[in-house]
């Protein structure tokens, strides 16, 4: 476990930055092409919003004794427990920069679970031993599941912005869409294309409850699989493919399909708004130009072209991120690496999570593990306490309102929000589908 301290930068060198930042950004892109058809249109404000880079929520709580906390990541993994999100659990790092700017003392106890129980067992050891004030757990899968119980149980509270599935114990909060949701928003956008036929597809403890006209395990052999749904469709029998799964393994299913079955319209279970899918998708020789529909949150690359609060938030975050990639003393979550190596795959739904627990620090007046878990309970937080994403509710364990679940669409073209390394691989950008409402 290394401990990284987030301290605000000169203002000399803030000021510096932020100019750089803005002048990058003023008409709405740092680099890359303008949005494609179907898109965002570039209108609307991508940073100089209202809503401030810096957040200040524990400016004050944060003088005697620093915010710690814990985040737990997977470096390594069987497909579906985690790994394909450790790029995007970065956003941590943004926001911990935030609110070091705002004058906040900020440690982030990072640890890697390795994907399994018993390392998630110890992950949560050593962060109750570090008595950290929450955990953000931005890694999936069944292998949390008694790891959780035990934090809970501790009285440490824990936030999963990437868990779909299954109860959670008291203390425990989802901030990510419900399965429930997921599958209610996939089905309107696919009644809204008429498609009502789909071959389903899974793997790795993911599912989806759509329907099906056929459905199939995907293994080691994808190309029989993709055989299968190339055959069903050429007959009539399917007229859609969903594939749930983690998102490597959906990408090589992905890639097959698009060898036998380039006309099937592709259905993707939200493991494919990592960063990873599209990865995949180049490694396996597939291409990113596909039209795909998932579900999830309107807090991407795109929002910021938008116009509003929602565009303003997203636009802050991403003044942030590129603050962050420009500062030579910032690092990523284990402190190996600078932090440009790997903004361009850090999201909001981790960064989020972390600023709820800041937000719980402030209503409690106190960085204590007891009091923020108190406080946390029952919150609101929203753009004032520095979200990017959908206001979140911690009256009940799934904090995300159903209302914020939309369907989202995917383009290949960079609306510019982020720096993207030199020799960077073909990326995603998922935009909500104002149609399906």
């Amino acid at each position: 476990m290394r401990r990284l301290v987030h301290a605000p930068a000169p203002a000399a060198v803030l000021t510096a930055l932020l100019a750089a930042v803005l002048g990058l950004s003023a008409s709405g892109c740092s680099g890359g092409d303008a949005p494609g058809p179907g898109s965002p249109a570039a209108s609307g404000p991508a940073a100089g919003a209202p809503a401030a880079v810096a957040v200040t929520t524990v400016s004050e709580v944060s003088a005697d004794e620093p915010l710690r906390v814990g985040v737990v990541v997977t470096l390594r993994s069987e497909p579906g427990q985690g790994q394909d999100l450790v790029g995007a659990a970065e956003g941590a790092t943004v926001a911990a920069y935030r609110l070091g700017l705002g004058g906040g003392r900020v440690e982030l106890e990072v640890v890697d679970d390795q994907g399994t129980a018993e390392g998630a067992g110890a992950a949560v050891e050593q962060l109750l031993d570090a008595e950290v004030a929450g955990i953000v757990a931005a890694t999936r899968g069944d292998h949390l599941d008694a790891a959780v119980e035990a934090a809970t149980a501790a009285g440490t509270a824990v936030l999963l912005p990437y868990d779909r599935d299954g109860e959670l114990p008291a203390g425990a909060f989802a901030t990510g869409p419900a399965a429930a949701d997921v599958d209610r928003v996939l089905l309107e956008a696919m009644a809204g294309d008429g498609l009502s036929r789909p071959f389903v597809l899974t793997a790795d403890d993911v599912e989806v409850d759509v329907g099906s006209a056929d459905a199939a395990t995907i293994g080691a052999d994808v190309d029989d699989v993709a055989a299968r749904v190339a055959s069903a469709h050429d007959a009539g029998r399917v007229d859609s493919v969903v594939v749930a799964a983690a998102a490597s393994t959906q990408a090589r299913m992905v890639a097959a399909l698009q060898g036998v079955a380039p006309a099937v319209p592709v259905v993707l279970s939200p493991e494919a708004l990592s960063p990873a899918f599209a990865a995949g998708l180049d490694e396996a020789a597939g291409t990113t130009a596909g039209a795909y529909l998932s579900a999830g949150t309107d807090a991407g690359d795109a929002t910021s072209l938008a116009q509003g609060a929602r565009a303003e938030a997203v636009s802050a975050f991403f003044a942030a991120l590129r603050l962050a990639a420009g500062d030579d003393a910032s690092t990523d979550l284990f402190g190996d690496a600078a932090f440009a190596e790997v903004a361009a795959d850090a999201d909001t739904a981790s960064h989020d999570a972390v600023l709820s627990i800041a937000a719980a620090a402030r209503a409690a007046g106190s960085v204590e593990t007891a009091d923020v878990l108190s406080a946390l309970s029952g919150l609101q937080a929203g753009p004032a306490e520095g979200l990017a994403g959908p206001g979140l509710d911690f009256g009940g364990e799934r904090a995300l309102p159903a209302a914020d679940v939309v369907a989202l669409r995917a383009t290949g073209q960079d609306p510019g929000a982020r720096p993207v390394a030199a020799g960077a691989g073909p990326r995603l950008y998922w935009f909500a589908d104002d149609t399906t409402g």
